[in-house]
């Protein structure tokens, strides 16, 4: 009897010992991140049977079991996941935001500054001062477009810096979770299936680490490792093996970098598109969805002021009586050709006004070509055949496709990626701002109607009668009415007549392009009024137009005109709307970041309530335990008096 309360007793002292040492590692680990708090589970040892019936033998502690919630633990990865994903999102489109709508560093304030030095010479294009005042704002304001470039340029070699940090500790996280795998294994196998919470705990505590970098699924293997997924359920960690995830600099692309991942040793593959939550995703995303579209946006806007200002300044006449040059540098289209691709292609801009910021892929199936926006793939229609003569054209752009096509070929397209790194002011003399317009018209001082002549507007400088040779009107022309009611145009070279028309006093003429035989000289001129027969007027090249603002003023005029996406945007619309997306989307990850936060904070608590040390609860647990500990060795010690009582018994 005393024999078998002895073995009560200790078996209770035991368990009641481990449970106080459980509750005592509890307490120590409070602060310690990641730790679940320990339970010992204790179990009657199976009691012995008599003639009197079954007698217990004591109690045994089964294990020690971690209070671990698996919903709970899973929640809280996910919404780690999210929150880094909208925090970096946020901190990283709201510098960009910050940068574009800033009055000092944005585009709107040198536009305007550009526009205002305009109209400032058209007001007195005669003044060497207007000029060099225009020529300083057209050099800021490509300094500006420069500026903005470098600055969106640089912080994309940035985002390969910093995806290099996050991909090197993700690396780091999955080889310690493997590590961690191993020892589990081991030590659960060492313990006879018990489970090493410690641990798991640490295991756990590194999944929630790497969960801060990118989205994963976890499961469970019978031998209490664990397998981490990233992507689609590419495997990042498959029990003891950790494969590698690599950042590779894209050959049609520098300075843009794809994620890939080795498995084994099988060539890494390219799981860029495939990677989505955490800082990495956020980084991929501010990349695909903010960056990348302002760095277009600003460039089509590059792009389109440059060639209309172009367009403009080509239609007037410089102090010097010559054509205007380009005002602008204009870019060229990028063009990269995939892998392996045997063929060759020409792309260059078609209509401006159609240009968008997206970026294109045209591929080549062997019997057809195929043009489709990158990263969303929907299908562009291609007018034409490809040819010189009849190149395809697509939204703004137009290609022109060489031989050797072969299956497979294919090309990246992005038309405006450089318009505003490549935008450079062309002018240095402000002798060659061409304020003027080229045609000059007159009527002659003999004539006896109320005829009048428009000053004439540029439609086509390119013409024969503009550039044979430049800085000429060849031929200069004179309107002769006939009768009041009919009149020639007769070339004032030759005397020959060129064309001959009827006139409406009611309505007026425009002589050009000429109302029987359509010749067109690039320019219009309009006559209204009353002639009288007999009445003469001149055409002549504009060879001293030193106080005409005529070009200046059209080009002023282009600051108002709607002349981007298709005729619904001006220059500044345009600039609103790019800095409009940016700020939406800033705005939206600060929203969706603060939101988020609040909920990580409640999985947080939730997970510290149904997991974390609570010292309370564990000072509770402590005296309850001690007093059973107390009650076990009363048990031992009348254990020992019975034993001590029987032996004396027996002596006596």
């Amino acid at each position: 009897m005393a024999s078998g309360l002895l073995d009560i007793g200790s078996s209770a002292l035991l368990s009641y010992q481990r449970a106080l040492d459980t509750i005592g590692h509890n307490v120590a680990n409070v602060n310690t991140p990641g730790y679940s708090r320990q339970r010992v589970e204790l179990a009657a040892r199976l009691p012995q049977g008599t003639g009197a019936g079954y007698i217990g033998n004591g109690v045994d502690v089964i294990t020690v079991k971690r209070s671990y919630n698996q919903f709970i633990s899973d929640e809280l990865r996910s919404n780690t996941t999210s929150f880094h994903d909208l925090d970096i999102m946020a901190s990283m489109a709201g510098r960009l935001d910050d940068l574009l709508a800033d009055e000092n560093s944005g585009l709107t304030p040198v536009l305007g500054s550009f526009f205002d030095a305009v109209q400032g010479v058209a007001n007195d294009p005669a003044s060497n001062a207007a000029r060099q005042v225009l020529l300083s704002e057209a050099d800021a304001l490509a300094s500006r477009f420069q500026g903005l470039d470098k600055w969106m340029t640089d912080s994309r070699r940035s985002l390969g810096t910093q995806m290099a940090a996050k991909v090197e500790q993700i690396n780091r996280l999955a080889g310690s979770i493997a590590s961690v795998n191993q020892q589990i294994i081991d030590a659960q196998s060492a313990a006879g299936g018990q489970p090493p919470n410690d641990l798991l705990d640490s295991r756990d505590q590194l999944v929630l680490q790497l969960s801060e970098y990118v989205a994963l699924t976890t499961t469970s293997q019978d031998d209490g490792a664990m397998n981490v997924f990233i992507g689609n359920g590419q495997s990042l960690v498959l029990g003891v093996r950790a494969n590698t995830v690599g950042l590779v600099e894209r050959s049609d692309d520098p300075g843009q970098y794809d994620i890939t991942i080795g498995v084994g040793g099988a060539q890494p593959i390219t799981v860029t598109g495939l990677i989505t939550g955490g800082e990495l995703g956020g980084l991929l995303r501010y990349r695909d969805q903010v960056l990348d579209p302002a760095v277009n946006a600003l460039g089509r806007i590059g792009v389109e002021l440059a060639t209309f200002m172009n367009e403009q300044h080509r239609a007037g006449v410089s102090l010097n009586g010559l054509p205007g040059q380009e005002m602008f540098s204009v870019t060229s289209p990028q063009v990269v050709a995939d892998a392996n691709t045997t063929g060759s292609i020409s792309v260059s801009f078609d209509d401006v006004s159609k240009l968008t910021t997206d970026d294109y892929h045209l591929s080549f199936d062997g019997s057809g070509w195929a043009l489709t926006r990158s990263g969303s793939g929907q299908a562009v229609p291609l007018s034409g055949s490809g040819t010189v003569a009849d190149p395809f054209v697509a939204e703004g752009v137009s290609i022109v496709v060489g031989s050797g096509a072969a299956a497979g070929d294919g090309y990246t397209i992005r038309p405006v990626r450089n318009g505003a790194g490549d935008f450079r002011m062309l002018i240095e003399n402000p002798r060659d701002l061409a304020l003027a317009a080229p045609v000059r018209t007159s009527a002659a001082l003999a004539n006896a109607g109320t005829g009048q002549i428009s000053a004439g507007t540029v439609t086509d400088i390119d013409n024969a009668a503009f550039q044979t040779p430049p800085g000429t009107l060849n031929p200069s022309v004179l309107v002769h009415f006939t009768s009041p009611t009919a009149y020639e145009i007769v070339d004032q070279s030759t005397s020959a007549v060129i064309d001959s028309g009827t006139y409406d006093p009611a309505s007026g003429a425009d002589i050009f392009p000429t109302a029987t035989l359509g010749v067109d000289y690039g320019y219009r001129v309009r006559i209204t009024g009353n002639p009288a027969a007999g009445d003469e007027f001149n055409v002549t090249y504009n060879s001293n137009g030193t106080g005409d603002n005529r070009n200046a003023l059209l080009m002023a005029g282009l600051q108002t005109e709607r002349l981007m996406a298709g005729g619904t945007l001006g220059f500044n619309d345009a600039y609103g709307e790019m800095v409009a997306d940016v700020g939406s989307a800033t705005h939206q990850a600060q929203v969706s970041s603060d939101v988020q936060r609040t909920v990580l904070e409640q999985s947080q608590s939730a997970w510290s309530e149904a997991s974390g040390v609570n010292l309370d609860e564990e000072a509770a647990d402590m005296v309850r335990y001690q007093q059973a500990y107390q009650a076990a060795a009363q048990v031992l010690s009348v254990a020992s008096q019975l034993f001590d009582s029987l032996i004396n018994a027996v002596r006596s």
